[in-house]
């Protein structure tokens, strides 16, 4: 269910200046039901799951009917390869190559795209507008990162990743943004591993995605390993997706 009350608080906490009794009365609802403030779940998959080198589709979901859509959360329990010769990585999110990514798939109405019909700002693997895409009435809009797994993490991890209209992506610029310090890439490609950036916390913020989704887009949230290179597994024991709207 809603926090009570919550479009209240919501609106409180948007003002320049919230009262006090606007921040307590918050404060309160939090201490109460501190899953709530993500709002009700609408997707859930409670099923362990794993791959090795591939990849692997683990939960999808059609966005509800929504006048206005404030926020995504995905609340994920899952872990990398427990394991990798890059010493210097362990415990990083840096040089790891297991992870989360959120394909939204479009339907298709009309005529076949021409391109992709929205211009999404954040972390979206370009793909080829030239080459849509189609599957069961569908067309497949992009793709963006979810989380990474820590690098060579033995224990389950559990993750928060909430995208809010009112969130921007930081500059690329803003060293806040970026794990510190170039990953270990051993021999593979020295001159390569200078130039790769990882996100701090294996996700960035992603407002801009959650203001362009429309009523009836789906989700799939896909489990990554990577292919290039042996061993790279992802593992997850569940995942729920929290949203709010009005």
């Amino acid at each position: 269910m809603f926090v009570k009350d919550w479009d209240q608080i919501f609106d409180g906490l948007e003002k320049a200046n919230p009262t006090a009794d606007e921040i307590n009365q918050a404060a309160k609802e939090v201490a109460v039901n501190p899953d709530g403030v993500y709002g009700p779940i609408i997707a859930s998959n409670k099923t362990p799951d794993s791959v090795k080198s591939d990849q692997k589709l683990y939960l999808s979901f059609t966005l509800p009917q929504f006048t206005s859509l404030r926020s995504l959360t995905f609340l994920l329990r899952s872990r990398g390869s427990r394991y990798s010769q890059n010493f210097s990585d362990w415990g990083t999110f840096k040089g790891t190559y297991s992870w989360f990514d959120i394909e939204l798939w479009r339907p298709k109405k009309g005529p076949k795209p021409a391109g992709r019909d929205i211009h999404l700002a954040g972390n979206s693997w370009e793909l080829d507008p030239s080459k849509i895409i189609v599957k069961d009435k569908k067309y497949l809009v992009g793709v963006w990162l979810l989380q990474r797994n820590r690098h060579a993490g033995k224990l389950w991890e559990r993750y928060v990743v909430t995208w809010d209209v009112n969130q921007f992506e930081l500059d690329d610029k803003t060293s806040a943004k970026w794990e510190e310090g170039e990953s270990e890439q051993g021999s593979e490609d020295p001159e390569l591993a200078k130039k790769e950036r990882w996100y701090k916390g294996g996700w960035s913020p992603n407002g801009q995605f959650v203001r362009n989704l429309k009523p009836g887009d789906e989700l799939r949230i896909m489990m990554k390993a990577s292919t290039r290179a042996g061993g790279w597994e992802c593992e997850v024991l569940e995942c729920d997706v929290r949203a709010i709207w009005t």
